[in-house]
């Protein structure tokens, strides 16, 4: 009997002891979920691509493990709808995924309501739904007045949609609402860079710099900023120096950012190396890849660039302005000198470059010292390309045209210099060095054309090799 009482109190201790583990190890859990909440939380507030990514692991360790409820559950679809939106990233499935079996968003009115909220728009407006997008977030937005990620949500669809001045209205009603919320920051500095506003764009760019110094899509907009108002060749980008790895996204960035430079100092072969680079490695988001379209067509590599803006015409808007200078660079290598976009114009030197190669190609040399003369001096100094169509309409047309060198648009432009001297046997030598390498080389075609026919002479088929494979439907080639 003495035994049995002995065997029941150890089992009663026993089970105390066990309980009291067991609330040991509640309480150290519940510990350690409110630590990843806020980890979480803040990290969706700095809201880079590392961070986002850190979300989304913690988020992914919450909702998967238990840990989580509807609050984690809209965070971390929050955090793969960004991805996907801003960075092209293929993670829509596993956000529409943990908004359904989250049941989110639903009737509750609560931020994790307006947060599921935000990313069913983003969601929907990557798919196409642009429309729709707008009316989820804006309904999120006067449900949850106090929560910024429906106004951030907002702020993209009105982007995608081709409608900057909205967007831009939108983030900054989100910036108003949570200024710790850095990605409204960065994202109206890039619609106002969309919207030609440098200098807004430098200054709500800045604080958000002084937050994440790091972030890589906060640094490339300041690279593009650079590149749009300084008279020297901004350096790369942090992000973008050494020998490391980047995410898909942003090293495709950083390779347009140096294509880029290389074109605007006259080392046109080098760049359409890292542009070709760059449209490979470049996932599905429309700016970027409508960015690199543009350097490409500048290039003379007008298919690809068409390729480029084929795909990111499936996420946006043909009126996104990168989208729309894209093509209208695709549509002038293809010899048809038509309109640029009535829309805003990009700060961008390539948008200068295509102002003056239009102008050009519509008004002759009297359109294009006014378009170089309304970019004024600072333009012409950071670009090598700028600088010889200055040279060719500052030239008198009897004055002896400047010395031909190797480079394509120098050629292009020597042939035309030649021409208004009179010079055919000239203008024939040039525009057949200028027949491929630089995105008026269909024009220089016709242009070649046009002077053997007039010596009665018939060109080699075999000279438009390269200009078929770059640009197969140039109309001078028909």
């Amino acid at each position: 009997m003495l035994c049995m009482r002995g065997a029941v109190w150890v089992l009663a201790i026993a089970a105390v002891g066990g309980g009291a583990v067991g609330l040991f190890i509640h309480a150290r859990r519940s510990t350690i979920d409110r630590q990843l909440d806020a980890e979480m939380s803040a990290a969706l507030a700095r809201g880079g691509i590392a961070d986002l990514g850190r979300a989304q692991a913690v988020g992914r360790r919450l909702v998967l493990g238990g840990g989580g409820g509807r609050a984690e559950a809209a965070a971390l679809a929050f955090a793969d709808a960004r991805l996907a939106i801003d960075y092209g990233l293929p993670l829509g499935a596993e956000a529409a995924e943990v908004l359904a079996h989250a049941g989110l968003p639903d009737r509750q009115a609560d931020d994790a309501t307006a947060v599921a909220a935000s990313a069913k728009a983003m969601l929907a407006a990557r798919n196409g739904d642009r429309e729709g997008a707008a009316r989820i977030a804006a309904a999120a937005a006067d449900a949850h007045p106090a929560v910024p990620q429906p106004l951030y949500a907002l702020g993209r669809a009105r982007a995608l949609s081709g409608d900057p001045a909205a967007a831009a209205r939108a983030f900054e009603a989100a910036i108003i609402v949570a200024p710790a919320f850095v990605a409204s920051r960065v994202a109206r500095a890039e619609v106002l860079l969309d919207l030609g506003d440098a200098t807004g764009a430098r200054a709500t760019l800045a604080p958000a710099l002084a937050e994440v110094p790091d972030d890589p899509r906060a640094q490339l907009l300041l690279d593009e900023i650079e590149a749009a108002t300084s008279a020297r060749a901004p350096s790369a980008p942090p992000i973008c120096t050494g020998e490391r790895w980047r995410p898909s996204p942003i090293n495709a960035a950083c390779l347009l950012a140096r294509a880029a430079a290389e074109r605007r100092a006259g080392r046109r072969n080098e760049a359409r190396t890292d542009a070709e680079t760059a449209a490979g490695a470049a996932p599905d988001e429309p700016r970027l890849l409508a960015r690199i379209a543009l350097v490409l067509a500048q290039l003379g590599a007008v298919d690809r660039a068409a390729a480029l803006v084929t795909r990111a015409k499936r996420r946006a808007a043909p009126a996104l302005p990168a989208l729309a200078w894209a093509s209208a660079a695709i549509a002038l290598g293809r010899g048809r000198a038509g309109g640029l976009p009535a829309g805003p114009r990009p700060a961008d030197p390539e948008t200068d470059l295509l102002v003056v190669r239009t102008a050009l190609a519509a008004g002759g040399v009297g359109a294009l010292g006014r378009a170089l003369r309304a970019l004024g001096p600072p333009a012409l100094a950071r670009d090598a390309d700028l600088a010889r169509f200055e040279r060719l309409a500052s030239r008198g047309p009897r004055r002896a045209p400047p010395a031909g060198d190797d480079d394509p648009l120098q050629a292009y432009l020597d042939g035309l210099a030649a021409q208004l001297d009179g010079d055919l046997a000239r203008a024939t030598d040039r525009f057949a060095r200028a027949l491929s390498g630089h995105g008026d080389a269909c024009r220089a075609a016709g242009e070649y054309v046009a002077a053997m026919r007039a010596q009665k002479r018939r060109p080699d088929p075999a000279v438009f090799t390269r200009l078929r494979a770059d640009s197969s439907h140039c109309a001078d080639l028909r």
